[in-house]
């Protein structure tokens, strides 16, 4: 049915930008059975099969269909294709390992010769981070001390790698900036939420020329 057709639709729901939408609501329960989700905040119920384009995912299960961006929030993902996006938290059910599909997703590269990990990263030119100016990045072999477990997210302290193309651009391009190759073990993989990698550390080597 359209959300239109409705008798009972949460206005979170009415709200929502959708296209060709098939959706009922049983027993209070939102379940989305195919369509395109264009925006808007999900905040609970199934959804069995479409497309979602953009918007915050904050609760509910999600059992097939094609994630093609956006923020998941919470919830569980039971199956489906994840194309992009931001993972915050959740339970992942999907046949894929999660951390390592979405490493693979944000562009960070498998060097199965060597068994490691190449991402990459920008400070400023003196080494000094972008986020964090008190950080002071050195070559070579640097780990850090006490950083939250795995499974806690990536807006929290470790080192943070994506691919080179999206470390040029993500606090804006500074062509002054300096990159680093950054090499790591599985061991050292703590997070990823699709845009970018939390690690303890790693071996790091400066970059001169970027592309």
């Amino acid at each position: 049915m359209k959300i239109s057709e409705l008798k009972n639709a949460p206005q979170w729901l009415k709200d929502a930008k959708v296209v060709d939408e098939d959706v009922e609501i049983i027993d209070d329960v939102v379940v989305w059975y195919g369509g395109v989700w264009q925006s808007g905040v999900w905040y609970g119920g199934e959804w069995q099969s479409g497309v979602w384009w953009s918007g915050v995912w904050k609760s509910g299960g999600w059992w097939s269909g094609e994630w093609r961006g956006g923020v998941w929030r919470s919830g569980v993902w039971r199956g489906g294709v994840w194309r992009g996006g931001v993972w915050k938290s959740g339970v992942w059910e999907g046949k894929e390992d999660r951390l390592l599909y979405m490493v693979s997703l944000c562009g960070v590269s498998f060097d199965e010769e060597r068994d490691e990990f190449v991402g990459y990263r920008t400070t400023m030119r003196d080494g000094k981070g972008r986020w964090n100016g008190k950080f002071v990045q050195v070559e070579g072999e640097y780990y850090e001390e006490d950083v939250p477990k795995s499974g806690v997210g990536c807006c929290v302290r470790g080192i943070h790698v994506t691919s080179q193309a999206r470390a040029w651009i993500y606090f804006g391009v500074d062509e002054n900036c300096q990159m680093w190759e950054v090499r790591f073990k599985k061991s050292d993989l703590l997070d990823c939420d699709g845009e970018k990698v939390r690690i303890r550390g790693g071996s790091f080597k400066k970059i001169d020329k970027m592309f």
